[in-house]
């Protein structure tokens, strides 16, 4: 695989990625009707693809610096494929909190692994750019979701959203599995070193080089993800609850996804120009603000559009740049180990998000005030990030 090839697949692995994750709220409100449950009876299908999603990113991810990144690749993928097809038939939540848990697996390794390809493939003076371009590409999933789930749903109802997200990651599964090794892609087609342990690898993330930078990614992760996946599992069921139309507030997602790629992009850049501490706690103050403009009940669709991008570029743009600087923090031989161990850590913070919000949904608080709480997470997360710059005083062997 030449690494065009590599970028090109891990932006369509990106892009699932994406698609998937908004799938599930984006089929909820069909689901509950159709069964005839309250929309909060999901929680735990929401926060069971999240648990699956941290134990596929700290469990899967890290083999791939022992058996190959394609490898894992293909594997992940085709968890995805299979479990969301077995996702269409179920008939009760717990049903699908099962066949979601299993799909997260796969998903928590799925984008851990495009990052840590793409950085490897992408040249050194635009790598932060590139790989958060790559990984902006899972947001371009998630507008293209909002967009087509009003079109799906009323054609073929929610089963029509899971089947699209089951067709595209086994097609992806295909191509990556079909692709012919070439040089210079021999990096991130093999393993990296075949005897390092999953043990060993973690605990070379708090080697002396690597220990404050990990505490504080790790942080960050946690506390975001907590909030990130929060709005994004709930906002469609919020905004119905808030009057919205369900074809409305499916496409109000898509724009939570363009403000992420317009905001990472721009963190991104930055980075490369030595400037990613400031952009990124500019970000997060920025998503604080606008979650807490919200929580004051906009009075037209327009505003709340507005905050939803501002939303979007400010926290998820922020998760994607954090994402790709991670990639540039570690040594190859535990690179996937520590990209996947902080989106893993990630991943187990936004298991609590969706839990805590639906909390807040049955003690029957008002939708903008739901919203406008994670302003709370997003203020912490800009106060770590400053801290983060005494970590960035050392540069990885």
């Amino acid at each position: 695989m030449t690494p065009r090839q590599i970028l090109l697949l891990c932006a369509f692995g990106a892009f699932l990625d994406g698609y998937d994750i908004q799938a599930l709220g984006l089929a909820i409100p069909g689901l509950a009707q159709q069964l005839a449950v309250k929309p909060t009876e999901f929680a735990p299908a929401l926060s069971g693809s999240l648990a699956g999603m941290a134990a596929g990113a700290l469990l899967l991810a890290p083999y791939a610096d022992r058996f190959g990144r394609r490898n894992m690749m293909v594997l992940a993928l085709l968890l995805i494929g299979l479990t969301t097809v077995g996702a269409i038939a179920v008939t009760t939540p717990g049903q699908l909190a099962m066949w979601r848990t299993a799909t997260g697996l796969g998903m928590g390794a799925l984008l851990p692994l495009a990052v840590t390809m793409s950085a490897e493939a992408a040249p050194a003076a635009l790598r932060v750019f590139i790989v958060t371009l790559i990984a902006s590409c899972s947001g371009l999933g998630s507008f293209a979701a909002g967009l087509l789930a009003p079109v799906l749903d009323k054609h073929w109802g929610w089963q029509g959203i899971f089947a699209i997200g089951a067709a595209m990651p086994l097609a992806a599964a295909l191509a990556f599995s079909i692709m012919r090794e070439a040089t210079p892609a021999q990096q991130s087609e093999r393993p990296v070193v075949k005897t390092t342990t999953l043990p060993a690898a973690v605990a070379g993330l708090f080697s002396a080089p690597y220990r404050l930078r990990t505490t504080l990614l790790w942080s960050i992760f946690f506390i975001s993800l907590f909030a990130t996946y929060s709005l994004i599992s709930w906002l469609p069921t919020l905004l119905t609850t808030a009057g919205w139309a369900r074809p409305d507030a499916m496409r109000a997602t898509g724009f939570l996804a363009l403000g992420s790629i317009a905001g990472g992009l721009l963190l991104a850049r930055a980075a490369d120009k030595g400037h990613a501490v400031p952009a990124l706690a500019s970000a997060y103050v920025l998503a604080a603000i606008a979650f807490a403009s919200i929580a004051t009940t906009p009075t037209s669709k327009a505003a709340w559009i507005a905050a939803i991008i501002a939303v979007g570029a400010g926290s998820i743009g922020s998760q994607l740049a954090l994402g790709s600087l991670a990639s540039t923090f570690y040594p190859a031989t535990i690179r996937a180990t520590g990209v996947g161990w902080s989106s893993g850590i990630g991943r187990v913070g936004s298991i609590f998000g969706p839990l805590a919000l639906a909390g807040m949904m049955s003690l029957q608080f008002q939708p903008a005030h739901i919203i406008g709480f994670l302003a709370v997470p997003m203020a912490i997360c800009a106060v770590l990030v400053c801290l983060l710059k005494r970590a960035l005083v050392h540069e990885v062997a």
